[in-house]
């Protein structure tokens, strides 16, 4: 009996470390291409970022957009869970974040003012297409770590493919009923230990 109990609070503790690790994914979509020499941003880093792929979450989770930057004359929107950022409105480093959002594809589009076009997530386009954005997952930027930089390529240059119109990082936080399940699993699996000794 006590074998079980201590296997049940393993496996507690197991599943919510799990559903920590890795809270945004690509969908397994797009091409992986290295950042070209006139991405303004990324373009000696050494780095190779995804292109046509989707952004999705993982679990339940608590999500922050910030403004990084942009390199378009173009006005350019990016709109997520009916925000916006602006690149000729707001200033680097303009953030909001975003509560309780679910597994699976993230709600949000980047849009060219100046070409009336934009490209939701769901629909990204693959390189060399009219508009599409790239994604690095897992990086620091500026001292700031992300869970993903997405980087919109706004048509502006024929496209130009350099992926720098536009940039967004996100940042992604286990909703508090997951990190209160993580906690429940190591308590349950403490008392089970300190029972097993006695």
């Amino acid at each position: 009996m006590k074998s079980i109990k201590f296997f049940a609070a393993a496996v507690i503790a197991c599943f919510s470390l799990q559903s920590q690790a890795a809270l945004i994914e690509l969908d397994g979509g797009g091409t992986d291409v290295i950042v070209p020499g006139n991405n303004d941003f990324f373009k000696d880093m050494g780095l190779s970022y995804n292109v046509g792929g989707n952004v999705l979450a993982t679990s339940l989770v608590d999500l922050t957009f910030t403004y990084l930057g942009h390199e378009a004359g173009y006005n350019n929107d990016f709109n997520a869970y009916g925000q916006n950022l602006n690149n000729k409105t707001n200033t680097i480093g303009d953030s909001f974040s975003v509560s309780g959002v679910g597994a699976g594809l993230l709600a949000f589009e980047f849009y060219s003012n100046n070409v009336s076009q934009g490209i939701n997530n769901g629909f990204n386009n693959g390189f060399a297409s009219f508009q599409s954005f790239a994604t690095l997952l897992d990086i620091t930027y500026e001292g700031n770590y992300y869970d993903a930089i997405i980087l919109f390529d706004d048509s502006g240059a024929g496209p130009d493919d350099d992926s720098d119109d536009h940039i967004i990082g996100i940042r992604a936080v286990p909703e508090p009923s997951i990190v209160a399940l993580f906690g429940l699993g190591l308590f349950g699996l403490g008392l089970a230990r300190r029972r097993m000794r006695s």
